[in-house]
């Protein structure tokens, strides 16, 4: 890319890099626009006027800033996103067109190629879902190169993320519901974007919805129960025995966040000493023989917990008081951020708000998968809230009015003020 920002220098300087006297008046020009000075020196031997040597990443930073970049990592990613213009015009032309053959035949050679797949499949899914069209919906979903098995589960993530989001501005319950019964529609967007913002709203009637169906695989039955138990600990009500009779033993060839799941329902539901102590067994067991899925093992037990921390779950949990997530793929960044929440609030049950407020700083709530952010975001403000009430009673009122607009938004019964009063209680 070093070619190209070169070329971009030019045109911002107006005029070709040809020798000693242009590269001292670009310069100039650039510490009269930037306010540093860089080395002519610097500048001769990136035009190749003197020894070629490559420039140190401050000095790419303030060229690209020159050209009206926030620094050369931006500009890069920038440029790309020129060149590939015209495969995404030619995406939303077949889109007009439509003509889903052909239309599946340019995702598939994006999947092939590595080329922008998910998103670009994840536009074509959105598309069509404004457009109320069912039949072609119905053919991307049934396409076998799109299915969930054939995608790795980064893709999945987020083509699932973008798709779910799409419905929280959308409202067509009968396309919906018929969506919801076909199996990939389930697998890449009602399982991987679990709403918890929602989870009191539409997904919530998705999750009735499909509780009323027969014939669904097991999977999918075991998901929904698991949700609708989930559903009714955040409603403070008791989980029905039918339900629970449904969850499965825990099995090492689980998924690891369907193991996590059932691990922490199980955990929060039962009364017997001796079920929760084999609970804990096999899950220890499972983090011992796989200990780089720790991560995917304790997801849902870390948001149950948070939820819950006086509970069994939750004391068990403080085990992992300190664990920090191996960021391995983009996914494990929103696990992180969740984790970070998760210490905080050990951390003031500690007492210890000086560092809570560090860690609550740090915290990068952008990487929060959308379909937890707002619930999450619940936690870490009223987690700031308590903060300020310690160090900076000026500010909590304003925090205050910010923490009960976030759980006024998602809805949860549970999240009542005598709930929060007794948050930190034994």
């Amino acid at each position: 890319m070093i070619d190209e920002l070169k070329s971009e220098i030019e045109k911002t300087f107006n005029k070709k890099i040809i020798n000693r006297g242009d590269c001292e008046a670009l310069a100039q020009d650039i510490y009269e626009i930037n306010g540093v000075m860089l080395s002519y020196n610097t500048l001769r031997r990136l035009f190749g006027l003197a020894e070629y040597r490559k420039p140190r990443e401050s000095s790419l930073n303030l060229l690209a800033h020159y050209c009206g970049y926030q620094s050369y990592e931006v500009f890069c990613r920038r440029f790309t996103e020129k060149n590939t213009w015209p495969s995404w015009e030619q995406l939303f032309v077949l889109l007009s067109q439509g003509n889903t053959d052909t239309l599946i035949d340019f995702l598939i050679n994006k999947k092939t190629q590595r080329d922008n797949f998910t998103v670009s499949l994840a536009i074509c899914i959105r598309e069509l879902i404004r457009k109320r069209d069912l039949p072609n919906l119905t053919r991307l979903f049934r396409e076998p190169a799109f299915q969930f098995s054939n995608l790795s589960y980064d893709d999945a993530l987020q083509i699932g993320g973008v798709v779910g989001l799409k419905f929280r501005d959308f409202s067509d319950e009968e396309l919906e519901f018929q969506l919801l019964l076909e199996p990939n529609f389930r697998d890449v967007v009602f399982k991987v974007f679990v709403d918890y913002g929602l989870l009191f709203g539409k997904y919530g009637n998705w999750i009735h919805f499909l509780y009323k169906q027969k014939n669904l695989d097991n999977e999918t039955i075991l998901f929904v129960t698991c949700l609708k138990i989930w559903r009714q600990l955040l409603e403070n009500e008791s989980p029905n025995e039918s339900s629970l009779a449904l969850l499965p033993d825990l099995e090492l060839n689980q998924h690891p966040i369907l193991f996590g799941r059932i691990f922490g329902i199980k955990m929060l539901t039962t009364n017997a000493e001796l079920e929760r102590t084999t609970f804990i067994q096999k899950m220890q067991a499972r983090i011992k023989n796989e200990p780089h899925l720790i991560s995917e093992l304790l997801y849902e037990p870390r948001v149950q917990s948070l939820v819950f921390p006086t509970s069994t779950l939750g004391n068990w949990m403080k085990t992992f008081e300190t664990l920090n997530i191996p960021v391995k793929l983009k996914y494990h960044f929103s696990h992180s951020a969740i984790q970070q929440v998760f210490q905080v609030g050990f951390l003031l049950k500690k007492k210890q708000y000086v560092k809570a407020n560090s860690q609550l700083l740090t915290i990068d709530y952008s990487a929060i998968r959308n379909s937890y952010q707002e619930f999450i975001e619940v936690y870490s403000s009223f987690f700031q809230l308590i903060i300020a009430k310690k160090l900076d009673p000026k500010i909590a009122k304003k925090l205050e009015i910010k923490f009960n607009e976030k759980r006024k938004t998602v809805g949860c019964p549970l999240f009542t003020d005598a709930y929060f009063e007794a948050y930190f209680d034994e």
